[in-house]
């Protein structure tokens, strides 16, 4: 084995063991989140309705409609399958310690958001170990894949339809139409998990598909059609009346992202780099999060790394800059929709690594080229 693939080896499984560690400790120790108040008793009601054969009623729930209901049914199905009794609501506090009674219900949901967001490291090492790495601690990827929110699960299938994507790119004359309806199909099913992962994961695809799919109908239709068609059957509440519902959903996060609410919060335009420059998250309670090492690196190495990145795997540049450029435009500014970009920031930051490293390589070398030359002389 080459030192390079020692080392790549090596990495990675420091990553996994360390984004196992993290979010473990994440599961266990952070308190009730304000979104997951919203999530858990939804999946309780939808555990009662499969319990009970009310397949119907599964699609004609309305409460949290803004939000397909994928994952809240995998949490519905998490607690089904542990036995894990509804906690009493009203008495699970925010910013404090989880009762023992709640306990059950939180870490089998969590757990699962966990396991999701492990998996996407272990997927980012195939592409960069460095960027896996940086994945692994990276404290917002650590705390929304470590809670009941609907970020680890669209994220990984996300990360999966890119990857699918690529491969599919590789394919003679142009694509690959087996792994371009893989990759619509996963994409479809990310956006069944949470619209905005489709809608990122589409742009990202969209000039790849322009400029090497133009005039070959074949692959428009080998990707869109499975997109859409996995997106409305793993969608239930679009089965009754797809296009008015889907209509009602999605103007939802239209009118929410101009609502009091958000306007109140008075968040910048720039707020999701002001989130990723700012320690808070890491020190905010100690024993979960390892470093702050993102903080201070992440979007420095993304730049450095991004001329290499778009040479050597261009989806993933291509990812992060629709993926800040949506953050930056889109009105809602909470520090969960970072897990639309970091993935992809963290492949061009580990570009980013191994390219201060190629220059501390040649620095050493031009050095001991020139004692070399002196001793010579």
């Amino acid at each position: 084995m080459s030192r390079a693939r020692l080392l790549a080896l090596l990495v990675t499984l420091v990553a996994l063991l360390v984004a196992a560690w993290q979010r473990f400790q994440a599961v266990e120790r952070l308190s009730q989140d304000f979104d997951e108040a919203t999530y858990l008793p939804i999946a309780y009601t939808y555990a009662r309705m499969l319990d009970q054969g009310r397949w119907r009623d599964v699609g004609a729930l309305r409460e949290n409609f803004e939000h397909p209901p994928l994952v809240k049914l995998l949490f519905a199905q998490a607690v089904r399958t542990a036995h894990a009794p509804e906690p009493d609501w009203p008495n699970v506090p925010m910013g404090q310690p989880l009762p023992d009674a709640a306990r059950p219900a939180f870490r089998v949901t969590r757990g699962l958001s966990a396991v999701a967001g492990v998996l996407q490291v272990g997927l980012l090492a195939t592409v960069d170990p460095f960027g896996a790495l940086l994945l692994a601690w990276d404290p917002y990827h650590t705390k929304y894949t470590s809670q009941a929110y609907l970020e680890a699960v669209p994220g990984l299938l996300a990360m999966l339809a890119l990857l699918a994507f690529e491969r599919a790119r590789r394919g003679p004359g142009g694509f690959a139409l087996a792994w371009l309806g893989v990759s619509g199909a996963l994409l479809g099913l990310a956006a069944a998990g949470k619209y905005p992962y489709g809608l990122v994961g589409g742009l990202t695809f969209l000039p790849f598909l322009v400029t090497g799919a133009r005039t070959r109908w074949r692959a428009w239709a080998a990707f869109v059609v499975p997109t859409v068609a996995v997106f409305l059957l793993a969608n239930p509440a679009l089965w009754s009346s797809p296009f008015a519902s889907l209509w009602d959903s999605v103007t939802f996060h239209w009118d929410y992202s101009h609502s009091e609410h958000v306007r109140k919060s008075a968040l910048p335009w720039y707020q999701p780099l002001a989130f990723l420059l700012d320690p808070w998250l890491p020190r905010s309670q100690e024993g979960i999060y390892l470093t702050s090492f993102n903080t201070w690196t992440l979007l420095p190495l993304a730049v450095v790394g991004a001329p290499r990145t778009w040479r050597e795997r261009p989806v993933w540049a291509v990812g992060a800059v629709v993926g800040l450029v949506f953050l930056l435009l889109w009105s809602t500014k909470w520090p969960q929709y970072l897990l639309l970009v970091i993935p992809a920031l963290c492949v061009c930051a580990g570009s980013g690594v191994r390219t201060v490293f190629g220059w501390g390589s040649r620095l050493v070398h031009r050095a001991r080229a020139r004692r070399g030359f002196s001793a010579g002389a």
